[in-house]
Protein backbone atom coordinates (compact mmCIF):
# COMPACT_ATOMS: atom_id res chain seq x y z
CA UNK A 1 0.00 0.00 0.00
CA UNK A 2 2.81 2.31 0.81
CA UNK A 3 4.41 1.58 -2.61
CA UNK A 4 1.24 2.97 -4.27
CA UNK A 5 1.36 5.94 -2.30
CA UNK A 6 4.78 6.57 -3.62
CA UNK A 7 3.80 6.04 -6.77
CA UNK A 8 1.18 8.36 -6.97
CA UNK A 9 3.11 10.91 -5.37
CA UNK A 10 5.66 10.38 -7.88
CA UNK A 11 2.98 10.48 -10.54
CA UNK A 12 1.48 13.56 -9.11
CA UNK A 13 4.92 15.72 -8.78
CA UNK A 14 6.04 14.86 -12.15
CA UNK A 15 2.65 15.82 -13.70
CA UNK A 16 3.01 19.92 -12.25
CA UNK A 17 6.40 19.57 -13.13
CA UNK A 18 5.92 19.05 -16.24
CA UNK A 19 2.83 21.78 -16.66
CA UNK A 20 5.25 23.95 -14.88
CA UNK A 21 8.12 23.60 -17.15
CA UNK A 22 5.62 23.38 -20.55
CA UNK A 23 4.16 26.95 -18.99
CA UNK A 24 7.69 28.22 -18.61
CA UNK A 25 8.66 27.38 -22.14
CA UNK A 26 5.62 28.94 -23.44
CA UNK A 27 6.53 32.25 -21.56
CA UNK A 28 9.96 32.76 -22.09
CA UNK A 29 10.19 32.44 -25.73
CA UNK A 30 10.07 36.31 -26.73
CA UNK A 31 10.47 35.60 -30.59
CA UNK A 32 7.59 33.12 -30.70
CA UNK A 33 4.73 35.73 -32.98
CA UNK A 34 2.35 32.63 -34.14
CA UNK A 35 -0.10 33.77 -32.67
CA UNK A 36 -0.33 37.35 -33.35
CA UNK A 37 0.38 36.79 -36.89
CA UNK A 38 -2.20 34.34 -37.32
CA UNK A 39 -4.62 36.59 -36.30
CA UNK A 40 -3.55 39.21 -38.33
CA UNK A 41 -3.39 36.67 -41.52
CA UNK A 42 -7.03 35.78 -40.66
CA UNK A 43 -8.63 39.46 -39.45
CA UNK A 44 -6.19 41.98 -40.98
CA UNK A 45 -5.19 44.58 -38.63
CA UNK A 46 -8.48 46.43 -37.29
CA UNK A 47 -8.66 50.07 -37.21
CA UNK A 48 -11.32 51.93 -34.68
CA UNK A 49 -12.99 53.59 -37.45
CA UNK A 50 -13.09 51.05 -39.58
CA UNK A 51 -14.41 48.68 -36.62
CA UNK A 52 -16.66 51.37 -35.94
CA UNK A 53 -18.18 51.25 -39.77
CA UNK A 54 -18.74 47.16 -39.24
CA UNK A 55 -20.42 48.05 -36.38
CA UNK A 56 -22.62 50.55 -37.91
CA UNK A 57 -23.42 47.95 -40.95
CA UNK A 58 -24.31 45.01 -38.88
CA UNK A 59 -26.53 46.95 -36.10
CA UNK A 60 -28.32 48.58 -39.41
CA UNK A 61 -28.99 44.89 -40.74
CA UNK A 62 -29.89 43.69 -37.63
CA UNK A 63 -32.23 46.75 -36.86
CA UNK A 64 -33.77 46.57 -40.04
CA UNK A 65 -35.10 42.56 -39.70
CA UNK A 66 -32.71 41.75 -42.26
CA UNK A 67 -31.37 38.79 -40.53
CA UNK A 68 -29.67 36.72 -42.94
CA UNK A 69 -27.58 39.52 -44.09
CA UNK A 70 -27.03 40.76 -40.70
CA UNK A 71 -25.14 37.14 -39.26
CA UNK A 72 -22.12 37.33 -41.63
CA UNK A 73 -21.57 41.02 -40.95
CA UNK A 74 -22.50 40.77 -37.17
CA UNK A 75 -19.99 37.90 -36.92
CA UNK A 76 -17.14 40.05 -38.93
CA UNK A 77 -17.74 42.66 -36.60
CA UNK A 78 -17.32 40.88 -33.47
CA UNK A 79 -14.46 39.44 -34.36
CA UNK A 80 -12.70 42.32 -35.66
CA UNK A 81 -13.75 44.04 -31.82
CA UNK A 82 -12.91 41.51 -30.22
CA UNK A 83 -8.93 41.50 -31.95
CA UNK A 84 -9.02 45.12 -31.84
CA UNK A 85 -9.81 45.16 -27.91
CA UNK A 86 -7.23 42.67 -27.80
CA UNK A 87 -4.60 44.91 -29.44
CA UNK A 88 -5.14 47.80 -27.25
CA UNK A 89 -5.48 45.45 -23.94
CA UNK A 90 -1.87 44.68 -25.16
CA UNK A 91 -0.28 48.09 -24.75
CA UNK A 92 -0.99 47.48 -21.30
CA UNK A 93 0.66 44.54 -20.61
CA UNK A 94 3.81 45.85 -18.46
CA UNK A 95 1.50 48.07 -16.38
CA UNK A 96 -0.08 44.66 -15.24
CA UNK A 97 3.45 42.03 -15.40
CA UNK A 98 4.82 45.17 -12.84
CA UNK A 99 4.79 43.75 -9.48
CA UNK A 100 2.47 45.36 -6.87
CA UNK A 101 5.08 47.49 -5.40
CA UNK A 102 6.12 48.97 -9.29
CA UNK A 103 2.30 49.36 -9.73
CA UNK A 104 1.94 50.79 -6.62
CA UNK A 105 4.43 53.61 -7.72
CA UNK A 106 3.44 53.98 -10.83
CA UNK A 107 1.05 56.99 -10.86
CA UNK A 108 2.57 59.25 -13.69
CA UNK A 109 0.65 58.36 -16.43
CA UNK A 110 -2.44 55.90 -15.09
CA UNK A 111 -4.63 58.02 -16.46
CA UNK A 112 -3.56 57.51 -19.78
CA UNK A 113 -3.97 54.18 -18.60
CA UNK A 114 -7.46 53.55 -17.48
CA UNK A 115 -8.61 55.66 -20.62
CA UNK A 116 -7.03 52.74 -22.80
CA UNK A 117 -8.57 50.15 -20.81
CA UNK A 118 -11.90 51.79 -20.97
CA UNK A 119 -11.83 51.48 -24.81
CA UNK A 120 -10.41 47.97 -25.03
CA UNK A 121 -13.64 46.86 -22.35
CA UNK A 122 -16.14 49.22 -24.80
CA UNK A 123 -14.72 47.09 -28.15
CA UNK A 124 -15.09 43.73 -25.80
CA UNK A 125 -18.49 45.00 -24.26
CA UNK A 126 -20.02 45.67 -28.18
CA UNK A 127 -18.23 42.35 -29.08
CA UNK A 128 -20.40 40.99 -26.39
CA UNK A 129 -23.39 42.41 -27.72
CA UNK A 130 -22.95 41.81 -31.41
CA UNK A 131 -22.71 37.78 -30.52
CA UNK A 132 -26.04 38.28 -28.61
CA UNK A 133 -27.60 40.12 -31.84
CA UNK A 134 -26.07 36.97 -34.17
CA UNK A 135 -28.11 34.83 -31.61
CA UNK A 136 -31.13 36.28 -31.99
CA UNK A 137 -31.17 36.08 -35.59
CA UNK A 138 -30.75 32.71 -35.45
CA UNK A 139 -33.69 32.44 -33.56
CA UNK A 140 -35.42 34.58 -35.51
CA UNK A 141 -34.56 32.44 -38.43
CA UNK A 142 -35.96 29.30 -36.94
CA UNK A 143 -32.20 28.14 -36.98
CA UNK A 144 -32.57 26.62 -33.13
CA UNK A 145 -30.11 23.84 -33.19
CA UNK A 146 -27.11 27.09 -34.38
CA UNK A 147 -29.07 29.57 -32.17
CA UNK A 148 -28.69 27.69 -28.81
CA UNK A 149 -24.43 27.43 -28.58
CA UNK A 150 -24.41 31.12 -29.87
CA UNK A 151 -26.71 32.37 -26.94
CA UNK A 152 -25.23 30.09 -24.74
CA UNK A 153 -21.98 32.16 -25.24
CA UNK A 154 -23.49 35.41 -25.72
CA UNK A 155 -24.27 35.16 -21.91
CA UNK A 156 -21.37 33.70 -20.53
CA UNK A 157 -19.64 36.78 -22.15
CA UNK A 158 -22.38 39.32 -21.42
CA UNK A 159 -21.57 41.20 -17.47
CA UNK A 160 -24.52 41.51 -15.39
CA UNK A 161 -24.38 45.32 -15.80
CA UNK A 162 -25.66 44.75 -19.41
CA UNK A 163 -29.08 44.07 -17.87
CA UNK A 164 -31.07 44.73 -21.37
CA UNK A 165 -29.40 42.09 -23.25
CA UNK A 166 -28.70 39.95 -20.83
CA UNK A 167 -32.45 40.19 -20.31
CA UNK A 168 -33.11 39.69 -23.89
CA UNK A 169 -30.61 36.82 -24.56
CA UNK A 170 -31.59 34.83 -21.27
CA UNK A 171 -35.63 34.87 -22.80
CA UNK A 172 -34.79 34.40 -26.55
CA UNK A 173 -32.51 31.19 -24.84
CA UNK A 174 -35.51 30.13 -22.79
CA UNK A 175 -37.94 30.47 -25.29
CA UNK A 176 -36.02 28.47 -27.38
CA UNK A 177 -35.99 25.85 -25.13
CA UNK A 178 -39.46 26.30 -23.94
CA UNK A 179 -39.23 27.51 -20.19
CA UNK A 180 -41.03 29.97 -19.08
CA UNK A 181 -40.12 32.26 -16.93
Amino acid sequence: MAMKKVIVVVCFVMFWTSLVFAEDKIQTDPFDLSASTSKIQELGVPTKTEVDNLEKKATDLFNAGEYREAIPALIQYSKRANWLANIISSTLEPYYSASYDDRKHFSSNLSALVKIESTANSYKRKRNIAIAMHGECLMKLGDTREAIPVLINALNLISIDNDVWWKRTRENLLNLVGVDY
